[in-house]
């Protein structure tokens, strides 16, 4: 049947589980490309769920899915008397999108047991996605940069309405920049291995950097980058063997990068911070080659969390004489 579910049309069905399987599809985040934007499937989740509801006396909530626009011509929703509707679907094509169901749907290929869903009509994937953050932003399991990642995409104006959000991905995409590809977003990636910290961990970073520095006048959100980037190029430059081994060395993760991202804003507050160039910052930065060891096991071996990190700091701002 068709009916209303807050303000949005939906279609209420019943299907085997294995049908449902065969006509759906997940959307995963793909982090080389962009495309996508949910977390990849747990299987061992799924695996737990197909235990659970195939024992006698087991139920779960509706499986909820949306009919992608752009896939119309796949599907068809044929409306009869009193709210009564035929849904159907094109053969051999995915059309319906697991909105909030891919972990317990996942390992369900062979199931014949019936289960309820629910499915929006004609969502573009814009509205789907958003749907799926409202849903899932508190979900256990799902990664704090995965949303951040969804907010970055749903906000018109990025950079005027979440700054932090911006820079964060710029550093991420920008070729030019030591982080180009090393952030990860909480979706697949090819070079996963490679990541150094997450998105969420480099969008607080900068919150704070640019919290210490509102009264300094840096320039528009594009002048904030050229700073930042041109910083993190100055610290790559300063400690490369460190900055391609992060298996050993704490400069990129997360004691680095919020000691060196105060120590940044201590810099950017100076009275005499007129020049923030790469090379400026490169200069700044050349009292500490040889004098900080990142090493996992070296100086700040013990340093954790924010207490840690703030002593860190203090090691780098009494280095650079500040």
């Amino acid at each position: 049947m068709v009916g209303t579910c807050g303000s949005m049309e939906v279609f209420l069905g019943f299907a085997p589980a294995r049908l449902l399987h065969a006509v759906s599809f997940a959307d995963i985040l793909d982090e080389d490309t962009g495309s996508g934007y949910q977390r990849p499937r747990n299987r061992s989740h799924s695996q737990d769920f197909r235990q659970y509801i195939t024992r006698q006396g087991s139920t779960t909530i509706p499986l909820t899915f949306n009919l992608r626009r752009d896939l119309q011509d796949a599907w068809q929703v044929v409306r009869g008397d009193n709210g009564n509707a035929v849904l159907r679907l094109a053969a051999g094509v995915r059309c319906l999108a697991q909105v909030d169901c891919q972990h317990r749907l996942g390992e369900l290929y062979e199931c014949d047991l019936p289960l309820a869903f629910m499915t929006f009509i004609g969502l573009d994937l814009r509205a789907e996605m958003s749907i799926f953050v409202i849903i899932n932003s508190k979900a256990k399991g799902l990664s704090s940069s995965l949303t951040d990642y969804h907010e970055s995409n749903l906000l018109a104006n990025l950079a005027q309405d979440a700054p932090h959000l911006y820079l964060a991905r710029r550093l991420n995409d920008d070729p030019a920049s030591p982080w180009h590809r090393l952030i990860r977003y909480g979706g697949e990636t090819s070079s996963g291995l490679k990541r150094r910290t997450s998105l969420r961990m480099m969008q607080k970073t900068i919150s704070r950097f640019l919290g210490l520095t509102r009264n300094v006048r840096i320039g528009t959100v594009e002048d904030q980058y050229a700073v930042l980037l041109a910083f993190w190029r100055a610290v790559a430059s300063m400690f490369p063997d460190e900055w391609r081994d992060p298996s050993h060395h704490l400069i990129t993760k997360g004691v680095g990068l919020y000691s060196l991202t105060l120590l940044l804003a201590d810099i950017v507050r100076q009275p005499n911070a007129t020049s923030l160039t790469e090379d400026s910052l490169t200069q700044c930065l050349q009292c500490l080659k040889g004098r900080v060891n990142w090493k996992s096991d070296g100086m700040f071996s013990e340093a954790g969390g924010q207490k840690g990190a703030a002593k860190v700091h203090a090691v780098l701002r009494k280095g650079v004489g500040l």
